[in-house]
Order: C-alpha cells, then structure tokens, then sequence
C-alpha cells in the first residue's frame, strides 16, 4: 500500500489509519499481510519507534472495536471517517487503500462489499 501521505493532515492520516482497522476488522480475520501494511502506514506517519507503532495501533483498535459489533454502526463510522477527506486524489487514495486490505486475502465478505459500496457512493467514484 503506497499512499502519499504529503496532502494529508494529521487528522486525515488518523481518520486514514481508522478506516483500515474498520477495514481490516470487518472481516473478521487479521493477516499478516495486513498488519504489515498497517506498520508500514504507522511509520510513514512519523511512528518510527515500535512502541509508538504499538500505541498508536492500540488506540485505533480501542476506537474502532465497538463499531464493528454491528454493520450498521460501522457503516455510520466509515462514512464519518471518509468526511475527513475533502480532495478527489485523497479520496481515491483512501478508497483504494481500503479495497486493498479488504481484497488481500481474495475473500470479500458481504460486509465488507457493503463498506465498499458505502465509500464509493460517499466518495462518488
């Protein structure tokens, strides 16, 4: 996952890094290959340190995980999140950021066709 994080505030990039623990959540099963991309994002955010990695991780599981108890509260969620992002080139970024975390593991449950199918109507692509 390649994403110039340049035209993103400090506040996109968390409401960016939410949006794949949402992501990678709503599934219900976590991969290596997900994890991974999410310490590479955490480190282009200037977490440089493990521990700051870490703390940062947790505290979007801690924000995020009441949420996805149900998909209609992580629908709500998801689209408070994607109104962080104002410019067309963010949105797109962000969109495809989430499609490939979703997609990596080549199974796309309905719930998370139906976060999809919400960000590309919120984001109008």
């Amino acid at each position: 996952m390649d994403i110039d994080l340049t035209d993103f505030s400090a506040a996109q990039q968390r409401a960016l890094f939410d949006l794949l623990i949402l992501a990678m959540y709503a599934d219900g099963h976590l991969t290596t290959f997900e994890d991974e991309q999410l310490q590479k994002l955490l480190a282009a955010m200037g977490f440089t340190e493990e521990i700051d990695r870490q703390r940062e991780f947790d505290a979007a599981v801690t924000r995020i995980r009441p949420v996805v108890q149900s998909i209609h509260k992580a629908k709500e969620q998801a689209i408070l999140l994607a109104d962080a992002f104002t410019l067309r080139t963010q949105q797109k970024q962000v969109y495809e950021a989430v499609e490939q975390i979703m997609t990596f593991d080549n199974h796309v449950s309905s719930w998370e066709n139906t976060l999809l199918m919400e960000l590309r109507m919120k984001f109008r692509l």
